[in-house]
């Protein structure tokens, strides 16, 4: 059994996230130095993507992400998981209604509606919602996410998996949550990895290399899906925004919404991309959080304005 299982086993997942966290912020070694002395060191540099040589080299350096399953059953085990995960968020007076933002498959709606909620699962298409989320009560409705069509303070509870760096307009679809949000209700995101982050491009189905969106051009990137037989790369899949974006957000709502917890995921493991070819970095971002903050998890409590 490996560490990260071990952890898992021992832990509640959301004293892993912490464990894991301080660790990751303790451990400030030298390569991260010397990246973050290289992104802000570096003058112009050079700033051109590279060649299709370096993405056939560095194909066969890195392994393609496999670890997230979508088989059937793994999507209803992360359902039950994530569904337990939200119940044990709650204060002491349990929330009732919940609605889903970009709920794909929506067994994470399933397992709260077995749970005795009542459940609302949004995305943009059904192509994805599993018939056993149907099956257990949940109301599917197709939806954008940045355009609500309920009446304010509709729902107890507001969560999303792995969409809301998907979402078009995460500002406008951020404003719509916290509008349906009852006072006194909690909204919980979940979501990464983050565009600038080396695997934000989400393209590792058929691309390997961390940091391809700012390594490659599209057309290079492309080229060799199709030459190599693999999947080409739909490049409107993300929102592009960054941490300081993301951040942007939760500080203009901050009169608003409680921060109960948080946490940024760090990944520090491909720093010598950075380290190796700073130019190609510098020209988006200087500081080198936007580009190891890979997932965000937050949870926020609309407050009541009796408490204002």
């Amino acid at each position: 059994m490996n560490i990260k299982k071990l952890a898992r086993k021992f832990f509640p997942r959301r004293c892993h996230h912490y464990i894991r966290s301080e660790i990751v912020r303790l451990v400030r070694n030298a390569e991260y130095v010397e990246a973050e002395i290289r992104l802000l060191d570096s003058l112009a540099g050079d700033s051109s993507c590279l060649g299709m040589d370096y993405l056939t080299r560095y194909q066969g350096k890195y392994a393609l992400l496999s670890d997230y399953l979508y088989d059937h059953n793994s999507v209803a085990v992360r359902g039950i998981e994530r569904s337990r995960d939200l119940i044990g968020m709650q204060a002491k007076v349990p929330a009732h209604d919940f609605l889903e933002l970009g709920c794909w498959d929506g067994m994470v709606s399933a397992a709260l509606a077995d749970a005795g909620k009542s459940v609302t699962a949004i995305d943009r298409r059904d192509t994805g919602f599993d018939a056993r989320a149907r099956a257990a009560g949940v109301k599917f409705i197709a939806m954008n996410a940045s355009d609500l069509e309920f009446p304010d303070a509709s729902f107890d509870f507001i969560f999303s998996y792995d969409a809301f760096e998907h979402f078009e307009n995460p500002e406008e679809a951020f404003s719509e949550m916290v509008r349906v949000l009852r006072p006194g209700g909690y909204l919980y995101l979940d979501f990464g990895p983050l565009y600038n982050s080396p695997f934000g491009e989400h393209a590792y189905q058929s691309i390997s290399v961390p940091y391809c969106q700012f390594l490659f051009s599209e057309e290079t990137i492309n080229s060799f899906a199709r030459n190599q037989g693999l999947a080409e790369i739909d490049f409107s899949h993300v929102n592009r925004r960054s941490l300081r974006d993301y951040r942007a957000i939760w500080e203009k709502w901050s009169g608003v919404l409680q921060r109960v917890e948080y946490y940024e995921g760090i990944d520090f493991r491909h720093l010598k991309l950075i380290i190796d070819h700073p130019g190609l970095f510098k020209r988006h971002f200087q500081t080198l959080d936007e580009f190891t903050v890979d997932n965000i998890r937050v949870l926020f409590r609309k407050i009541p304005i009796s408490e204002s």
